[in-house]
């Protein structure tokens, strides 16, 4: 809008122009904004839009960092927590096969082949032969029907005793040398006084191992059994196939190897009787690269079973580091050991003290040679009082009475 004033005489004209510019929509008129304003307010806008942007954006990114963070750390929780479930299990597992142990070795091995010969036979379907029918020829498949096939290895132990059926030629130190037992052995499975007893079409069972087949009575105990037959209790519990629990409890009717033991002899008549003192039981022949930790008897020797030797001795005797060397463990084996001590050397030899009631030394301490480690006892899995020594060389066994004086 504009003003027009004209000047005439005493008259003066002027045309100012004011901001106002018409409003079709509304049929008025309106104040108009400069276009410097307009530009400030379009600026100011633009500027308030980045500002509002940024802010939130800031807080959603701020929001999803938090909560990645929090997830990773969720993650790694519920991780760590399935790992200790997974070795509380495990543990459990463990603790539960050896108590249960010999009990449950037939119900294991049996699961575990028909496990395999159930994924044979899924497994076998999906793969088919390369070899055509027609490669097989008459005399191939004859010759094959005809090839020997050991099934079982020959130095595989046996668990139980196996019935033998005599053929003509026999005899039996030709039959104990065959599955590597004694003569006495077999004489006394089969309740036999003299070795030409047998001919072609006898039946013999054959123990194991050397020693006595015997089914258990009422009253008998581990301790009885080995005093009747001269043997070591310890080593009854510890064969495998015995079936012997950690309670050391015998079931009537158990059928238990003896290894190593030997039926007494008749009972004599009354007469004078003479018992000699006992002396403790040293063995020669070995290299001497190690000494003896404690001064006793070889209760058990070293077998398949029992890769170690079992020293008898009285319950507190003193045991002495058979070299010197660094204690890398010491303290309680719920495995079977109980208080056990086990030392590396310097040539590369680790030996191991197992059944002690006392452990006097600690992991990572130097010990020098016949230094006390501990004191015999009956920790563990174990039925009288003595100490279990193991000596290994490269995580695998030496036989102790090869390095011993």
């Amino acid at each position: 809008m504009t003003k027009t004033e004209e000047s005439e005489g005493a008259y003066s004209y002027s045309t100012t122009t004011y901001p106002y510019e018409l409003d079709f929509a509304s049929n008025s008129f309106s104040v108009r904004t400069p276009w410097y304003l307009a530009l400030l307010r379009i600026a100011k806008n633009t500027l308030l839009s980045i500002k509002f942007l940024s802010v939130s954006s800031l807080k959603i990114s701020w929001e999803s960092l938090t909560f990645g963070v929090n997830y990773v750390f969720f993650i790694q929780r519920r991780a760590v927590a399935f790992v200790y479930f997974l070795e509380t299990l495990k543990d459990t597992l463990v603790r539960v096969l050896m108590w249960r142990r010999g009990f449950l070795f037939r119900p294991t091995i049996h699961g575990g082949l028909l496990i395999l010969a159930s994924l044979a036979l899924v497994v076998g379907g999906l793969f088919r032969s390369g070899v055509a029918p027609q490669d097989f020829s008459r005399d191939s498949v004859l010759a094959a029907e005809n090839t020997p096939v050991t099934l079982i290895p020959d130095d595989r132990p046996r668990s139980e005793v196996v019935k033998y059926t005599v053929v003509k030629g026999d005899s039996l130190s030709k039959i104990a040398s065959i599955y590597t037992i004694s003569v006495d052995s077999i004489k006394w499975a089969n309740n036999m006084d003299d070795v030409d007893e047998i001919k072609p079409g006898d039946t013999l069972a054959v123990p194991p191992v050397s020693g006595i087949v015997h089914k258990v009575e009422k009253g008998e105990t581990l301790s009885s059994l080995a005093k009747k037959y001269n043997a070591d209790s310890q080593t009854v519990a510890t064969y495998p196939f015995n079936y012997i629990d950690d309670t050391l409890t015998l079931r009537v009717g158990q059928t238990l190897i003896v290894p190593g033991g030997k039926m007494p002899p008749p009972t004599p008549l009354p007469s004078a009787s003479y018992t000699p003192r006992s002396y403790p039981i040293y063995f020669a022949g070995g290299s001497g690269l190690f000494a003896w930790p404690v001064a006793g008897s070889l209760n058990q020797s070293p077998s398949w079973w029992h890769p170690a030797i079992d020293i008898g001795a009285p319950y507190g005797a003193r045991v002495g580091a058979s070299a010197a060397g660094t204690v890398v463990t010491a303290g309680w084996n719920g495995y079977g050991f109980g208080n056990y001590v086990v030392i590396k050397h310097d040539n590369g030899y680790t030996t191991a003290y197992a059944h002690m009631s006392v452990i006097t030394v600690r992991s990572g301490q130097s010990v020098g040679s016949g230094q006390q480690v501990g004191t015999v006892g009956c920790t563990g899995f174990c039925t009288g009082s003595h100490l279990h020594l193991e000596i290994k060389r490269g995580g695998s066994f030496v036989n102790p009475l090869s390095v011993l004086p």
